[in-house]
């Protein structure tokens, strides 16, 4: 097997805001050669798929400036510091939609974008959901509950409707591991 591996030689700081930091990097490639890098650092995060046992989804739909566009999405966030993945999920699906998962099951946890980002997301699986009457959203945060039988939600995902990769990745998820 060919040595493809990059070796890291110098990284700058080249931008540093309230969310995410972006490196330049100075790599040495595997012929000897040199290049340069610009990798975003974004924290990592937690997202949880909530099903409840009528088989609905709970979804938000909120705007994206990245985009311009309304997405649907499950409910996420970053962790805060010291918070495991599965407490981060929890927390956000009862601020957000409302529902604490009295259950979490871990899915999977993936890189949003392998080529220019560190940042990861871990899914887990949200059943047993109880309302929460004290939720909140964060300041700044405008979103609308979306509630779906599992099998609209998954058509939106297969049509194209959903661009959110970590939906679009929990449902197709879920679907796979549960046909008859």
């Amino acid at each position: 097997m060919p040595n493809l591996k990059e070796t890291l030689l110098h990284k700058e700081v080249v931008f540093k805001g309230n969310y995410l930091l972006t490196e330049k990097q100075t790599v040495r490639l595997p012929d000897g050669s040199e290049a340069n890098r610009e990798v975003v650092c974004p924290p990592d995060a937690a997202a949880v798929l909530p099903i409840d046992d009528a088989g609905r989804v709970y979804l938000v739909r909120q705007y994206r400036t990245a985009i311009d566009q309304l997405t649907l999405e499950i409910p996420a966030g970053i962790l805060d510091p010291g918070e495991k993945p599965i407490e981060t999920a929890g927390r956000e699906c009862a601020e957000e939609v409302g529902l604490r998962p009295q259950r979490l099951d871990f899915l999977f946890r993936y890189y949003h974008a392998v080529g220019f980002s560190t940042g990861q997301i871990a899914v887990f699986l949200g059943r047993d959901l109880t309302p929460q009457s004290d939720y909140h959203l964060d300041a700044g945060e405008f979103i609308e509950v979306v509630e779906l039988p599992f099998r609209e939600a998954y058509q939106k995902a297969i049509s194209g409707e959903i661009v959110d990769s970590k939906t679009l990745l929990a449902l197709l998820w879920y679907q796979q591991e549960n046909r008859a």
